[in-house]
């Protein structure tokens, strides 16, 4: 049997490495690590389509946040819960409020926009439903539209996830960072747009969604 790739919070490698190495290298590696990983779960489905995803979630409103990957990767290998808190005692914006049914993909951009955790620019949100005693609430500055964008999904979220509580991965890579070798034929030839005809290298993403296969049957309107 093949054995996972090792990715872990305890890895001395990933502690020590620059996660703002953003050469193509650097990003492949990170992406073929992440993506492996999550690969191995045997309670997630993958998906190539992330729409494909969103819609196979069941009309439930969900907790999603950007997160360090190498954090979530060990809450999900380990099924040790996930903490969030704030930097200081303020509390900030650091997640979002989605129904996949009602909203579409509306108000996940948010979700992207809220954090900073990425490894090498390899990006991870995650979908959770709230456990009881996790605090969730809405900030007045939150309320307000910034540059443009609705804000009104935005939430302040901190306390502890368990592992069990999650109910979707989604992994978002440079595309010149994306191992070939794992790209359906649209996304090489995006990648051909890319390099050849993409003078000023406007940012294009190659996207991976993990579902929680158990989870997810267990409620209403699953795919």
């Amino acid at each position: 049997m093949e054995q996972a790739p090792q990715f872990s919070s305890s890895s001395d490698r990933y502690k020590e490495r620059n996660k703002s190495d953003t050469s193509i290298e650097a990003i492949r590696e990170s992406s073929t690590e992440i993506i492996g990983q999550l690969e191995h779960l045997p309670d997630y489905e993958e998906f190539t389509d992330a729409t494909a995803l969103y819609r196979a979630l069941p009309s439930e409103t969900l907790v999603v946040r950007r997160e360090d990957p190498v954090a979530l990767l060990h809450t999900l290998v380990e099924q040790e819960p996930l903490p969030i808190s704030f930097v200081g005692d303020t509390p900030y914006a650091n997640s979002v409020v989605w129904n996949p049914r009602v909203d579409g993909t509306h108000g996940l951009d948010n979700a992207f926009l809220e954090g900073y955790g990425h490894a090498n620019s390899v990006v991870t949100i995650y979908g959770f439903k709230k456990p009881e005693q996790f605090k969730l609430e809405q900030l007045q500055e939150s309320m307000q539209r910034f540059a443009g964008i609705d804000r009104t999904r935005v939430r302040s979220a901190s306390g502890l996830v368990p592992a069990e509580a999650i109910r979707f991965v989604l992994v978002r890579t440079p595309i010149q960072g994306f191992p070939e070798d794992r790209m359906t034929e649209e996304e090489k030839d995006r990648l051909w747009e890319f390099k050849n005809e993409n003078p000023k290298h406007t940012p294009s993403f190659v996207y991976r969604g993990f579902l929680s296969k158990e989870k997810a049957a267990d409620l209403p309107m699953a795919a």
